[in-house]
């Protein structure tokens, strides 16, 4: 698919806001495939495409470049990132004994206003999912995974997540891409939550272990 030939549903942006509108569509059309990982941006075709200035559109490519959806490649321009199963393996590899330690975390107290937070998020995403609104169902299914971390209310995790948590956004990204599959997300995240409130660590850690190995996994196995 040529670049000029990506639809980018919305007509012309025209709102003050012209960049986040800009940058929410190009990441709408990553997750629904209209832009395919390694395929190489043309600022023009782009730029027209969305109805709106190179210079508007390159503060949006600079924007997902800083997030890790795009890549900026030496004397070959600006690319989608398609990450290595090596690379997804890592990011795995990082994530579960954070993810497990803020989890543990909030098992302490299962009632309180920190597993409050997780539970609202929870319900933000399966409100997301309902909707069928990929885009959202994506933003939401990232912010459910950080309130776990933010809610674990640990400053070492809360330094650790800008840097971690550009990569499991990329990761969940090719994730939704390769494997859209709503039901199977809404069980996964309620069961996920559901082991935390119950409070036995070695379920937690198992439960956080296959969420995140068995997504990579499944990810791997579609990958071309």
């Amino acid at each position: 698919m040529s670049d000029a030939a990506v639809t980018l549903s919305g007509g012309a942006v025209v709102s003050s806001t012209r960049r986040e509108e800009v940058s929410a569509r190009i990441r709408r059309a990553l997750l629904t495939g209209e832009l395919r990982p390694g395929q190489r941006i043309k600022e023009v075709g782009l730029a027209e495409a969305l109805g709106v200035s190179r210079p508007t559109l390159r503060e949006s490519l600079q924007q997902l470049i800083h997030e890790g959806s795009l890549v900026h490649v030496p004397y070959k321009g600006i690319h989608v990132a398609a990450p290595t199963p090596e690379e997804l393996r890592d990011v795995a590899e990082v994530r579960m004994p954070l993810e497990t330690m803020a989890a543990i975390r909030l098992s302490h107290d299962p009632h309180g206003s920190a597993m409050d937070g997780v539970r609202e998020a929870l319900e933000v995403h399966l409100a997301a999912i309902g909707s069928g609104d990929a885009l959202e169902a994506h933003v939401t299914h990232l912010a459910l995974h950080k309130a776990i971390w933010d809610q674990a209310a640990s400053p070492t995790l809360t330094k650790i997540w800008p840097l971690v948590g550009s990569q499991i956004h990329i990761a969940l990204s090719v994730d939704q891409a390769v494997r859209h599959d709503p039901e199977r997300d809404v069980a996964l995240h309620r069961r996920l939550v559901r082991v935390i409130e119950q409070g036995d660590e070695a379920a937690i850690a198992a439960e956080v272990e296959e969420h995140i190995r068995r997504s990579v996994d499944e990810v791997l196995r579609r990958l071309p």
